[in-house]
C-alpha cells in the first residue's frame, strides 16, 4: 500500500489542475514569444502532465519538497553549513492558549524585583503563568516597589508592562496588564521615560491591537519619543523652535543623517514574528557605505557619513504570529542607535523600507507575511467551484489543503545576514565621524585592460538569441572563487532536471524560498557557465545569481572569470500559465554593484576597479524581452584568501529554532 505524502500529492493536483482548466478556459494556450523559461524545465513537466503524475506517484511515498528557507551562512564560515529545512520540519504543536517559546532570554538579574516579575510574565507561554507573575509583580507594587528603577536598557517597570500586553490577544491577560500599568501610574512611575533605543511606553502600542493600555497611557499624558524628535533636533539646533515650516524643514536637511537617506544594514542574529518578543535586543551592521549625497561604493572626500562595518541598535517594536489562515504575521523593528567604533551612540530614526528578497512586504514600517496560499478569495471560489461540481473532488480538495496549509511555514522568520533597507525619517546629528580609508583599488594595468577588451560583453542562448550582458570579472582561482561566493552566503544553482523542476514548482505554489533553484542555460562561445550561483532568502520569485565562465587568458599567473549577474524581482506567467518565468530588474548595475560590495564587506575580494566598454550597449534587452540599461562598464574584483575577514566577525548560524541566548 502505497503511503501518500500531502504536500507533493498537493502540488500533482495543483499542477494537474491548472494544466486542465486553462486548456478549457484558452484555446490558444501558447505562451508569448519573449517569455523566459523560468529558469527551469517546469515548461516541459508541464507539458508532458501524464509522466509528471507519474512522477508524483513515485514521490509521494518518499521524501516531501525540499522547499528550505533561504538562510545565510557566516561570513567566515567554509563550507557551506547544511541548509535548514523550515518549511517541512516538524515542530511541536502549541495549545490555543499558548505562545510560541521567546527566542531571547535577557539577564535582568542586577535589575529591581518588580521588573523581573515582570519580564518573566513576557517569556511565559501559557495564559495561568502569565497571570500568576503578574500577580506576584503586583504584590511586589503592593509592598512598595520602586517605580523610578531602570533596568539596562533603560526600561521601567511600564515599559516591561506595555511589552507583556502588546502581543498578548487573552481578555484575562490584556485586563491584567491594564490593571498593573494603572497601578504603576498612581504610584507615579515616569510615564515618557525613553529607553535606550529612545522609544518611551507608548511607543511600543502603536501597532499593538490591544487599545486599552494604549487609551490609559494618552489619558495620563503619554507622549512618543519618535514624534516629538525633530522638533527636539530643530530646538538644539537653533536655540528655539522655527517660525516658519520651511525653516525647520531646511535646518534638518544640514543633519548629519538627513531624512530620505537609506542604509544598508544586515541583521546579526535572527528576527521572527512568533518567537520574537516586544522589546528584544536587536543589532545589525552597515554593509555599504553612507556618503553625503546617498549610498556610494566610494564617498569623495569629506563626504563620509557612516562607514561599512558599523553596528546599529534596533529593538522589537511589535511581533505577533498570525492568528488564522486569513491573517498575516507581523513584525516591526525600532533602529534607534549607531554605535561608533569608540563605543558612543548617536541617535538613528529610521524606518524598514525593504527585506532584500523576501516573500514579505513592508507598509510603513511594518513587516507583513503571508496569508495561506489557498486562503486568497480568487483560489478559494475555483476550488468551490470545483466541489459544487463534484463533491467527493470537493471533499478531496478541502482535505488536502487543509494538510497542506498546516505544513506551510508562514511565519516570519529573517535569519542572521538578513539584508534590509531602512531610511532616515528624522534629523539628527553624528557625536563622532568614524574614519575609513575606502575599499581597496585594483591598478588597472595594460595587460588587465586588454583583458577586458578582449572578454565577451554578451552572453546567447542555446539557440544563439543574444541575452545578458557581462558585468563582472573575478581573479583568482576557482577555490577562492567558489569560497568568496560561499562566505559571503551565496549558494551554488542546482542543475536542470525533473527533481529540481518538481522543488521549483513547489516553492512557487508554497510561496517559500529554494536556495539551490537552477537556472536558464546561457552560453559564452557556445559553452555553458561553469559556475553558477545565487542568493535568496524566503521566495522563489526573488534571489541574486550570476552565471560564470572561465576566460582563457590569465593575469599574473592567476585565472580570469567573466561573469553576467542579473537581480529576479518577480514572477512573470506567460498565457495560459503553462510557463512561469523571472522578471528581472532592468538596472543590471544595481546587481553588480551589490556583488561587488558584497565580497568586499565579506573580505573576500581583496580590491576592486571599474573599466569602461565603449562598445557595450547602454539600453538593450534580454533573450526574454526584459529591458537592460546599464553604464557599461565592467567591475572587476581580485580574491584574496578567504580569512579573515576584514571588516565584520563571522555571526552564528541561523537556528531553525530559538535559542536561549543570554544578551
Amino acid at each position: 500500500m502505497i503511503s501518500l505524502n500531502p504536500q507533493v500529492a498537493y502540488v500533482c493536483f495543483r499542477v494537474l489542475f491548472v494544466r486542465h482548466s486553462t486548456s478549457l478556459l484558452d484555446s490558444d494556450p501558447r505562451p508569448p514569444k519573449n517569455q523566459r523559461v523560468c529558469d527551469t524545465l517546469m515548461p516541459i513537466v508541464l507539458r508532458k502532465t501524464s509522466f509528471l503524475f507519474a512522477a508524483c506517484l513515485a514521490l509521494t511515498g518518499s521524501a516531501a519538497i525540499n522547499t528550505a528557507t533561504a538562510q545565510t551562512k557566516p561570513p567566515q564560515t567554509m563550507p557551506a553549513p547544511p541548509q535548514a529545512d523550515t518549511e517541512n520540519q516538524e515542530t511541536p504543536d502549541t495549545a490555543d492558549d499558548e505562545l510560541e517559546a521567546a527566542a531571547v532570554t535577557l539577564d535582568l538579574s542586577h535589575s529591581s524585583s518588580l521588573i523581573q516579575k515582570l519580564y518573566q510574565a513576557t517569556r511565559e507561554t501559557k495564559e495561568q503563568e502569565i497571570l500568576a507573575r503578574l500577580t506576584e509583580a503586583k504584590k511586589l507594587l503592593a509592598d512598595g516597589a520602586d517605580v523610578k528603577a531602570t533596568d539596562q536598557y533603560g526600561r521601567t517597570a511600564l515599559h516591561w508592562t506595555v511589552f507583556g500586553s502588546s502581543y498578548n490577544t487573552k481578555p484575562n491577560v490584556i485586563v491584567s496588564y491594564e490593571e498593573m500599568a494603572d497601578q504603576l501610574l498612581q504610584k507615579g512611575v515616569d510615564i515618557n521615560h525613553e529607553d535606550t533605543y529612545n522609544d518611551t511606553a507608548l511607543d511600543y502600542l502603536l501597532y499593538s491591537p490591544n487599545f486599552e493600555i494604549q487609551t490609559l497611557l494618552i489619558e495620563h499624558g503619554a507622549t512618543s519619543g519618535f514624534l516629538i524628535a525633530t522638533f527636539q533636533f530643530v530646538q538644539d539646533q537653533l536655540g528655539e523652535m522655527p517660525k516658519t515650516g520651511a525653516e525647520g524643514m531646511a535646518k534638518s536637511m544640514k543633519a548629519d543623517l538627513a531624512p530620505g537617506q537609506t542604509l544598508s544594514i544586515r541583521l546579526n542574529g535572527p528576527v521572527y514574528s512568533e518567537h520574537s518578543r516586544t522589546g528584544d535586543p536587536v543589532e545589525g551592521t552597515v554593509t555599504y557605505p553612507l556618503c553625503k549625497g546617498g549610498e556610494n561604493i566610494t564617498c569623495p572626500a569629506g563626504q563620509l557619513v557612516i562607514p561599512p562595518g558599523t553596528k546599529v541598535q534596533a529593538t522589537v517594536l511589535f511581533a505577533q504570529k498570525a492568528s488564522s489562515k486569513y491573517a498575516r504575521p507581523r513584525l516591526v523593528l525600532d533602529f534607534s542607535n549607531i554605535v561608533h567604533a569608540d563605543g558612543s551612540r548617536s541617535l538613528l530614526y529610521a524606518r524598514v523600507i525593504d527585506v532584500d528578497n523576501a516573500r514579505e512586504t513592508v507598509r510603513n514600517n511594518e513587516i507583513l507575511g503571508i496569508i495561506q496560499p489557498h486562503a486568497s478569495t480568487k483560489a478559494s471560489i475555483v476550488l468551490m467551484g470545483v466541489g459544487m461540481t463534484n463533491p467527493i473532488a470537493g471533499y478531496t480538495i478541502r482535505g488536502v489543503s487543509a494538510v497542506y496549509g498546516l505544513s506551510i511555514r508562514r511565519e516570519i522568520l529573517f535569519p542572521a545576514g538578513t539584508d534590509l533597507q531602512v531610511q532616515v525619517v528624522r534629523p539628527s546629528m553624528l557625536k563622532t565621524r568614524d574614519t575609513w580609508s575606502g575599499w581597496p583599488v585594483l591598478s588597472v594595468d595594460p595587460t588587465l585592460q586588454a583583458l577586458v577588451t578582449a572578454a565577451p560583453i554578451r552572453v546567447y542562448t542555446k539557440d544563439n538569441r543574444p541575452s545578458d550582458l557581462t558585468n563582472l570579472m573575478f581573479i583568482g582561482s576557482k577555490q577562492q572563487l567558489e569560497a568568496a561566493f560561499q562566505e559571503a552566503g551565496w549558494f551554488e544553482a542546482d542543475s536542470l532536471s525533473i527533481g529540481s523542476a518538481m522543488k521549483t514548482i513547489g516553492a512557487t505554489i508554497r510561496s517559500s524560498g529554494y536556495t539551490q533553484a537552477p537556472v536558464s542555460l546561457l552560453t559564452v562561445n557556445g559553452r555553458p557557465p561553469d559556475l553558477v550561483f545565487q542568493k535568496s532568502l524566503d521566495t522563489f520569485a526573488k534571489r541574486h545569481h550570476i552565471r560564470v565562465w572561465k576566460e582563457p587568458g590569465t593575469w599574473q599567473g592567476r585565472d580570469v572569470w567573466i561573469g553576467a549577474a542579473t537581480h529576479d524581482i518577480d514572477i512573470s506567467r506567460a498565457r495560459g500559465n503553462t510557463k512561469w518565468g523571472h522578471r528581472i530588474d532592468p538596472h543590471v548595475d544595481r546587481e553588480r554593484e551589490w556583488i561587488e560590495t558584497d565580497l568586499l564587506y565579506a573580505g573576500t575580494a581583496t580590491a576592486y576597479a571599474r573599466v569602461d566598454r565603449p562598445h557595450a550597449p547602454k539600453t538593450t534587452s534580454n533573450a526574454t524581452g526584459d529591458v537592460i540599461t546599464t553604464d557599461g562598464q565592467l567591475s572587476i574584483l581580485e580574491l584574496g584568501t578567504t580569512k579573515p575577514n576584514i571588516i565584520n566577525p563571522p555571526t552564528p548560524a541561523l537556528q531553525t529554532r530559538p535559542t536561549q541566548a543570554n544578551n
